[in-house]
């Protein structure tokens, strides 16, 4: 049964907008914070997002750079996003795993199609990304540890966060530790993978994604107009990964789909899911791509 979106979301309350894994946070002062600069280890492409606290001289430093970079001048984010706008916008397989098709109470394609499209720009007059990606800051300090809002890499599961900074009031991305052992979607073994999709696919750039869909320029200035956070499942706990993100929407589950469009995961694992499809597949003519998984994810766990 379809709930009304003022319904759903009053039994799935949305929570903090976290991803998921532990760090320990990094307690410092800042009284005079820096401001955000272009990438420091070369030129930037068209659009790029904006680095602070980074340190071009350390190591381990120099690596998350490249990998930021990489994400968005290397076309992997602009691929993840236009498939899962293609996806929506045909109505492919990937796309109904992860949201309702369209009904007279809520255009749901259209608004999955304006924000994913938001994204991933256009080809031919934009840079590597879209426009609103050069808006975005990526902060290297764990400043959420010291705004006090309980949301920062200490926190047990948190992958990434994006919050407004307390101390320079500026909305910013920040990756915890274990967030960087993920690897590059191009880089996924399709023979590895499960009939239907899960974790075995997963990558920065999905990662990446769903802390992009969280600021408060991406949901509120598409068609959409609203924030997109973290929604809950019926047991209370976040819809993270397929089997969760999935379940909101199956009827022999959660059934309940309008809460999707404002579920970050549910936009990252359906980009993501599109894009895999389509790198997996062995017949990409037309649209045959989106069938490469042939089964929906497992029912979720619940939690007591």
């Amino acid at each position: 049964m379809y709930l009304s979106k003022t319904h759903s979301l009053a039994l799935l309350i949305a929570v903090a907008r976290a991803s998921r894994f532990l760090n320990h946070p990094s307690h410092v002062l800042r009284r005079n914070p820096p401001t955000p600069s272009a990438y420091p280890l070369g030129d930037a492409c068209g659009h790029e997002w904006q680095y602070l606290n980074f340190n071009p001289d350390d190591d381990t430093d120099e690596a998350h750079l490249r990998t930021l970079h990489d994400i968005i001048c290397g076309d992997e984010m602009r691929a993840i996003s236009s498939y899962g706008q293609f996806s929506a916008q045909d109505v492919l397989a990937p796309y109904k795993r992860y949201f309702p098709e369209s009904d007279e109470e809520d255009d749901f394609q259209t608004h999955v199609k304006d924000v994913l499209g938001l994204i991933a720009g256009m080809s031919d007059t934009d840079g590597a990304i879209g426009s609103i990606v050069g808006t975005f800051v990526v902060d290297n300090l764990d400043f959420g540890a010291n705004d006090g809002d309980g949301t920062n890499c200490a926190e047990e599961g948190t992958l990434a966060y994006t919050l407004t900074d307390q101390l320079d009031k500026r909305e910013k991305i920040h990756f915890c530790d274990p967030s960087w052992t993920r690897g590059s979607a191009g880089d996924v073994d399709c023979a590895s993978l499960d009939p239907y999709p899960s974790t075995k696919m997963d990558s920065f750039s999905r990662i990446a994604l769903h802390e992009m869909m969280h600021y408060s320029s991406v949901g509120p200035q598409t068609s959409l107009k609203e924030q997109i956070v973290d929604v809950k499942n019926e047991d209370l706990q976040p819809a993270y990964d397929p089997p969760r993100v999935h379940g909101l929407l199956d009827p022999a589950q959660d059934d309940n789909p309008a809460p999707t469009e404002i579920n970050a995961d549910s936009y990252a694992w359906m980009s993501l899911d599109a894009w895999i499809s389509r790198k997996c597949s062995k017949d990409a003519e037309g649209n045959d791509w989106a069938s490469f998984f042939t089964q929906n994810p497992p029912p979720y766990e619940h939690e007591e």
